[in-house]
């Protein structure tokens, strides 16, 4: 069953022709800046349109950009959840779940990159979309909320796109890996081949240390990565 489809999609200036089934239930996007990663992934949340071809997805879907301050409207982020959960009660529910609830009166643009990064993703998934999407989803966590986030995607039971750099966090949550450059798809395949892929030294991807070791020592590179992260080899 497909999660999201490609079909000769271009974006002038961004992609071109990008031809895509995608499948896995967690997929990694990874590249270079300037790569296409971000436009595929607007692409696969309907924010952008193609310039031709066409992009199957979801019947929704929730975001978390780039920048997660973007997607804040209100004066606090117990407002700004509610937008999303439906509820007050509901989004003080998910804070509190979250271990966040002394953030509810706060600004959200006063938010640290992590702190806006968690809120962004819990706003995302708070009104039950079928699909999700997150671009740069480590950007400003600590290895706890690092940690934290793999276990709330892997707890997820609907297809999910990130997109980044962080290759060790890719690895413990994707069943898929996508490599991109200057608008491409250079390929697309389990994530243990492509990260065990020279594809990776071609467009300037640096392994992470998990990563690293785990080919160092002839293993599992999303094994080694899921232990560390989920405690669990999956």
């Amino acid at each position: 069953m497909f999660r999201w489809v490609f079909r000769n999609v271009s974006l002038v200036g961004r992609i071109r022709d990008v031809n895509l089934t995608i499948s896995s239930r967690v997929t990694a996007v990874l590249g270079p800046n300037g790569s296409g990663k971000t436009t595929l992934l607007k692409l696969a949340a309907g924010l952008l349109k193609p310039s031709s071809g066409e992009v199957l997805r979801p019947e929704s879907v929730g975001a978390s950009l780039q920048n997660p301050y973007l997607g804040f409207s209100s004066h606090t982020v117990i407002e700004d959840l509610t937008l999303s959960a439906g509820s007050r009660d509901e989004a003080l529910r998910i804070l509190r779940e979250a271990g966040l609830e002394h953030l509810a009166g706060r600004s959200p643009f006063t938010l640290s990159m992590g702190e806006a990064r968690i809120i962004s993703v819990l706003a995302a998934i708070s009104w039950n979309p079928e699909g999700l999407v997150i671009d740069e989803p480590t950007s400003g966590l600590d290895q706890r909320y690092r940690r934290w986030l793999a276990r709330l995607i892997d707890s997820l039971r609907i297809p999910v796109l990130i997109a980044g750099h962080d290759i060790d966090f890719a690895a413990s949550v994707a069943q898929e890996a996508i490599i991109m450059k200057r608008g491409t798809v250079l390929l697309h395949s389990n994530v243990d081949k492509i990260l065990s892929s020279e594809v990776l030294d071609r467009v300037g991807l640096e392994p992470g240390p998990i990563m690293k070791k785990a080919l160092k020592l002839g293993l599992s590179p999303s094994r080694v990565a899921r232990c560390v992260f989920l405690g669990s080899e999956g």
